[in-house]
C-alpha cells in the first residue's frame, strides 16, 4: 500500500460528535466549503514574499480546521489537487505528544509515522517536493523553542521531537520543503511571527451555508426550516452557527424538542443549548428525558452525577492549563478509572470520545472545546453551591478566603471574581466558561441541571448585582475582545440593556447622518 492509499483511508470518512456515536460519513459527501481569509498580519516574515514555504492557519475551536486538512489531503491522494507535491506528510500534534520526550531522527519519524514510506530514503526527500501538514498545534504539549541554538540540517541525525519541528519551521531540516501548521487563535503565538510566510484564517460558515448545513442535515424540510426560523431569532445562537460543530451541537437539540413531546421555550441562550444537549445526551441512555413531569432532569442527572462531575473536574483543571487532549494518567488524576465501563456508557459516549493514535496508545478529549468550557463550568458552579474551598481559593484571587459566613460569598461576588481573573487571561482562554457561569446562575437552568449543580441563592436582587457588576467592568481599561465578552456574559444572564442602547445609539447616529445628507 502506498502513501496515496494510506492517506485517502485516513482522511475519506469524518465523524460528528464520536466514533462511538456511529456518525461516520464520507467527507466528500458532507464537506461544504468554509469561508477562508488571507492576509498577513504586521508582524509576519515579509522579507521573501515570492517564496511562501511556512503558512499558518488559524481558527477557533470547531470551525472546521481539520476538516480543511482533511479534505485538502484526500484530493491530493485522488489525483484531484496539487499534483506538483511529490509527497504529502500529515502529523497530528496529538500523536506527536506522545513521543515529545524521545529521540528521533526526521527520517525515523517519517518511517515510524507512516509505515508506507519504510523505504524513502534521505537523498529521495533531498529531490522531491515536499509538503509538511501539522494538525493542530493547540493540542501541542511540546515545549517549542524556536531561540534554541541547536541547529539540525541532517535528516538523518536524532534529536528532540521539538528540536526537529523548529529546525524543519525555521528552515534548516529540508529547507525545500512547505510547511503548512494549523491552530486555535490562543495557540498560534508558539510560532513566532518571522518564520511564517502566509497566516490565514478558517472563519466557518456564512449565512447562506449555515442554512445549507441543517437542510442537508434533515430530510424533512418542514423540521430544517423550523430549526433555521428559531435560530434566526436568537442573536446568540445565529452567530455561534457560524462553526460547524456548534451547528451540531443545535441540530441535536432542536431535532429532540421538535420532534418530540417536549415542552417549555426553545433555548436561545448558550448556557440553555448546553444544558438541553446535555439532557439530551443522558436522555439516550434512559429514555426517560421526554416524560414531560417537573423532576424528570433530576432524575436523569442524578445516575450519571458521579461520572459527570470528575469530567468536569478533568476538564476544568486542564482548561486551566490550556491542555484538550488527555492521556490516561489525567484521567486518573481526577478519579476517572478508564476501565470502567461508565467512562464510554450513556452520555460520556457522546460528549467525551477516545481513539487510538500511533503505537495504539490512547487518548481522550471532549467532543469539542465548548463542551470542555461548559463542564468545566458546571464543576466550577457545583464547587461554590457545595463549599468546596479549595478549588475556589485556588482559581480566585489569592489574598481572597472562601466562607460562607461572609458576604464575599455571594453569587454576585462569585461571578465577580471569576470574571475579573477571565479578564487577566492574554489569551481569552476563559471566556467561554465564565460565560457559561454566568447563564448557569438562572434558575431556568439550574431547574434543568439541579442533580448537578446543587442550590444557591439566586434572587432578582443578586442577579442584578451580578449584572451591575459586569456593566462596571466594561470600561476603557479592557481590550475590545474581553468588552465584547462582557456584553455576551449580559446576554447570558438575560440582560440586553446594552444591546439595546447600542441599537438606540446606531439608530440615532444614522438619523443625524440622514438629516445631515
Amino acid at each position: 500500500m502506498n502513501i496515496t492509499i494510506s492517506l485517502k483511508r485516513r482522511c475519506e470518512h469524518v465523524t460528528e460528535g464520536t466514533d462511538e456515536a456511529g456518525s461516520g460519513s464520507l467527507l466528500n459527501r458532507i464537506y461544504t466549503e468554509l469561508y477562508i481569509t488571507e492576509g498577513q498580519s504586521e508582524e509576519v516574515n515579509t522579507q521573501h514574499e515570492k517564496h511562501i514555504r511556512v503558512v499558518l492557519t488559524n481558527g477557533v475551536a470547531g470551525v472546521g480546521k481539520t476538516f480543511s486538512v482533511q479534505k485538502f489531503t484526500l484530493d491530493w491522494a485522488e489525483g484531484l489537487e496539487n499534483q506538483d507535491v511529490s509527497l504529502l506528510i500529515l502529523f497530528s500534534f496529538r500523536e506527536l505528544n506522545l513521543i515529545k520526550d524521545e529521540q528521533y531522527s526526521l527520517l525515523m519519524l517519517l518511517h515510524v509515522f507512516h509505515p508506507t514510506l519504510q523505504k524513502v530514503t534521505a537523498e529521495q526527500l533531498a529531490v522531491c517536493k515536499l509538503l509538511f501538514i501539522f494538525d493542530g498545534l493547540d493540542e501541542s504539549r511540546l515545549s517549542l523553542d524556536f531561540y534554541n541554538r541547536e541547529v539540525l540540517s541532517d535528516v538523518t541525525q536524532k534529536s528532540s521531537v521539538n528540536v526537529l519541528l523548529t529546525n524543519l519551521i525555521k528552515g534548516n531540516l529540508l529547507p525545500s520543503a512547505l510547511v503548512w501548521i494549523t491552530s486555535r487563535p490562543a495557540a498560534a503565538n508558539q510560532i513566532p511571527p518571522e518564520y511564517v510566510d502566509r497566516l490565514t484564517e478558517v472563519q466557518g460558515f456564512t449565512d447562506a451555508q449555515k442554512e445549507e448545513y441543517f437542510r442537508r442535515r434533515f430530510s424533512d424540510e418542514d423540521l430544517s426550516s423550523r430549526i433555521i426560523s428559531h435560530i434566526k431569532t436568537s442573536r446568540t445562537l445565529h452567530i455561534m452557527c457560524q462553526i460547524p460543530v456548534f451547528c451540531w451541537i443545535t441540530a441535536t437539540v432542536l431535532d429532540h424538542m421538535l420532534t418530540t413531546d417536549q415542552r417549555g421555550e426553545l433555548p436561545k441562550t448558550l448556557t440553555d443549548l448546553y444544558s438541553h444537549f446535555l439532557l439530551v445526551q443522558t436522555k439516550r441512555k434512559k429514555q426517560k428525558y421526554d416524560e414531560g413531569h417537573e423532576t424528570s432532569p433530576q432524575e436523569l442527572m442524578e445516575a450519571d452525577r458521579e461520572v459527570l462531575l470528575k469530567l468536569g473536574r478533568l476538564a476544568f483543571e486542564h482548561l486551566e492549563k490550556g491542555n484538550i487532549m488527555f492521556y490516561q494518567e489525567d484521567l486518573e488524576q481526577c478519579g476517572l478509572d478508564v476501565t470502567e465501563a461508565s467512562v464510554y456508557s450513556g452520555v460520556c459516549t457522546e460528549i467525551f470520545k477516545r481513539e487510538c493514535v500511533i503505537f495504539q496508545k490512547t487518548v481522550y478529549c471532549f467532543v469539542h472545546l465548548s463542551i470542555q468550557e461548559f463542564l468545566a463550568a458546571v464543576y466550577m458552579f457545583h464547587c461554590y453551591t457545595n463549599k468546596n474551598t479549595k478549588v475556589l481559593e485556588d482559581f480566585q484571587e489569592k489574598d481572597w478566603r472562601y466562607s460562607r459566613y461572609s458576604s464575599d460569598s455571594s453569587l454576585d461576588n462569585f461571578l465577580r471574581r471569576a470574571m475579573q481573573k477571565s479578564l487577566k487571561s492574554e489569551n481569552g482562554h476563559l471566556d467561554l466558561f465564565v460565560r457559561f457561569l454566568h447563564g448557569l446562575s438562572l434558575e431556568t437552568n439550574q431547574r434543568l441541571l439541579r442533580g448537578l449543580l446543587g442550590q444557591t441563592d439566586n434572587s432578582p436582587e443578586i442577579i442584578q448585582r451580578a449584572i451591575n457588576n459586569l456593566k462596571e467592568m466594561n470600561s476603557d481599561k479592557i481590550s475590545p475582545e474581553r468588552s465584547i465578552n462582557v456584553f455576551h456574559c449580559l446576554t447570558e444572564i438575560n440582560d440586553h440593556s446594552v444591546h439595546q442602547e447600542i441599537q438606540e445609539f446606531l439608530k440615532s447616529e444614522n438619523k443625524i447622518r440622514e438629516e445631515t445628507l
